[in-house]
C-alpha cells in the first residue's frame, strides 16, 4: 500500500482581502479590475494584484445593482435609496444621480 505523500512548499499568491460577502459586482472587459458592492460602499479592487484601488463611499443604503460602462470609464450603481448614480472611475466622482421608484437592474447593451 502506497503512502499519501503530502505537499511541503506552497508558493505564495494575493488573495482578495475578506471583506466581500456575495453581492453585486461588475468586471472591465479587459479582465483588469472589477467593482463590488459591499454595503452601502463599493470596492475598486485590481485584478492583477489583489489590491483595493479605490473605495467609492456615496449610498446611504445597500448597493444592490452595479454596471459599468464598455470603455470601463463610468461605474453605475444602484440599491435600497433608490437613487441611481454614475462614478467617474479616473476621479471616483458621482458625476450624475437620479431618484427613481424602482429598477430591477442595470445593464449596457
Amino acid at each position: 500500500m502506497s503512502s499519501v505523500q503530502m505537499k511541503k512548499n506552497y508558493r505564495c499568491v494575493p488573495s482578495l482581502q475578506q471583506f466581500y460577502s456575495g453581492g453585486p459586482f461588475a468586471v472591465s472587459s479587459d479582465g483588469s479590475f472589477m467593482a463590488c458592492a459591499c454595503g452601502d460602499a463599493v470596492k475598486i479592487v485590481d485584478l492583477g494584484n489583489a489590491s483595493i484601488r479605490a473605495t467609492i463611499e456615496g449610498d446611504t443604503e445597500a448597493v444592490t445593482a452595479l454596471a459599468l460602462s464598455p470603455n470601463d470609464k463610468l461605474l453605475f450603481s444602484a440599491g435600497h435609496s433608490r437613487q441611481i448614480r454614475v462614478w467617474d472611475l479616473s476621479t471616483i466622482k458621482c458625476v450624475r444621480s437620479w431618484k427613481v421608484n424602482f429598477f430591477f437592474f442595470l445593464k449596457f447593451l
